[in-house]
C-alpha cells in the first residue's frame, strides 16, 4: 500500500527540496526511511525507470519526430531491423505495432537536418524504403503520469525569470545532471556537486533547486519525478489512435482528447498521401475491453473512425540524452 501511495506522489510531485524524502514522509504520515525504502523497492522491481526531469526537447533547442517503417518479412527480420534502429542513441522509443507500418520509433537530435539525416541512414541500413517522417505540428497533451495524486506546488523560491540558455555552462550542466537517475536521499546536493565539477564554480544547493523551479515554470521541464514502466502497473494494452480529422475541427477534437484521463499524449502531425492521419492520441488500458471502451469515447468526440495501432512489443524505451557530446 505504501509503495502505491509513494508512486502516486512522486510521478509528478517529487519535492524540489533539499530532503525530498523527508517532505514525502510528512505528506504521507510515515518515516523518511520507509519512503526511501519503498522507492528502492520500486526501482528493484523495475517499476521506476528513473527519477529526474522530463524535458521539452524543443525548448532545449532540439528537434524530434515520430517515424515509421514498413518492415516486410517474418518476425526474425523485424527483430533484426528493430535492433538496427534501436542502436542509434538518438532513437528513444521503438515499438512494434499492428499495422502495415509496423515499426514506430522516435528520434530526438540537435537539429531538423540531423533528424532527417539519421532517418535516411536508418532507411539505408535496414533496406526499408517505405518510411514515414511525422514531426509534431501541434501539442495538445503530454502527461505520462499513472498516479492519482495531483502534482505538488513546489514554487517556494523567488524566480528570476531568466530563460534557459544552452550556452550557459550552468544550464547545460544542470540538464546533464537532471536527465540522469537521481538515487540518493539528498539528490540536489549531488546535483550541486556535479554542476560544480562541470563548471569549475562553487554551486549552492538552493541555486540548483531554484533553477529547476524556474525551468518548470518556463515549461522547459515538463515534470520532475519518477518515470515508470506502465506495463509494470498493469497497463498491458496500449494503442496509438490515429484520426483523419477535418482541419476546421482539429483543435476542437485535440483539446477534447487532451481532457480524457486515459490519453497520455495528443499531437497533430502532417498528413501525407501514404498516411492520411493528422491527429494522434496515445491510449493506455489494462484490458483489451477497456481499450475498446476508451476508443469508443474518443470516437464519439471525433465523429470519425480511427485506426488503433496496438503496441505488441517494446524494443526500446529510454529518456533522451541532451548535451552529452561537446558542442551538442
Amino acid at each position: 500500500m505504501l509503495k502505491r501511495l509513494v508512486l502516486d506522489e512522486i510521478q509528478s510531485g517529487f519535492p524540489l527540496m533539499r530532503r525530498p524524502y523527508e517532505e514525502l514522509a510528512m505528506r504521507l504520515g510515515v518515516r523518511e526511511d520507509a519512503v526511501f525504502a519503498a522507492v528502492r523497492e520500486l526501482r528493484d522491481e523495475k517499476t521506476i525507470r528513473r527519477i529526474g526531469a522530463s524535458f521539452n526537447s524543443r525548448k532545449l533547442g532540439y528537434s524530434s519526430t515520430l517515424c515509421a517503417l514498413e518492415v516486410p518479412g517474418d518476425a526474425a527480420r523485424v527483430d533484426r531491423v528493430a535492433a538496427l534502429v534501436s542502436a542509434h542513441t538518438e532513437v528513444t522509443h521503438n515499438y512494434l505495432r499492428d499495422n502495415r507500418y509496423n515499426l514506430w520509433f522516435t528520434i530526438i537530435a540537435r537539429s531538423h537536418d540531423e533528424v532527417d539525416a539519421l532517418l535516411a541512414r536508418i532507411v539505408q541500413e535496414t533496406g526499408c524504403a517505405n518510411a514515414l517522417n511525422l514531426p509534431a505540428t501541434r501539442l495538445y497533451k503530454i502527461r505520462v503520469d499513472f498516479g492519482n495524486a495531483k502534482a505538488a506546488d513546489d514554487a517556494h523560491v523567488k524566480l528570476s525569470g531568466e530563460p534557459f540558455d544552452a550556452e550557459l555552462p550552468f544550464d547545460r550542466a544542470l540538464v546533464r545532471w537532471a536527465q540522469k537517475d537521481l538515487v540518493g536521499k539528498t539528490p540536489f546536493d549531488d546535483g550541486a556537486a556535479f554542476i560544480a565539477a562541470q563548471t569549475g564554480e562553487n554551486v549552492e544547493v538552493a541555486c540548483v533547486i531554484g533553477r529547476l523551479e524556474e525551468l518548470k515554470a518556463q515549461g522547459v521541464i515538463r515534470r520532475f519525478g519518477a518515470m515508470v514502466k506502465h506495463r509494470r502497473l498493469g497497463y498491458l494494452f496500449n494503442g496509438m489512435t490515429v484520426w483523419d480529422i477535418d482541419p476546421a475541427r482539429q483543435d476542437e477534437v485535440g483539446r477534447a482528447f487532451a481532457e480524457l484521463p486515459f490519453v497520455s499524449h495528443c499531437y497533430a502531425r502532417p498528413r501525407s498521401d501514404r498516411w492520411p492521419y493528422t491527429l494522434y492520441g496515445m491510449v493506455h488500458a489494462k484490458t483489451r475491453e477497456e481499450l475498446e471502451e476508451h476508443v469508443a469515447k474518443m470516437r464519439e468526440l471525433a465523429r470519425v473512425e480511427p485506426q488503433v495501432l496496438v503496441s505488441s512489443r517494446e524494443y526500446k524505451k529510454t529518456s533522451p540524452v541532451y548535451f552529452e557530446r561537446e558542442g551538442a
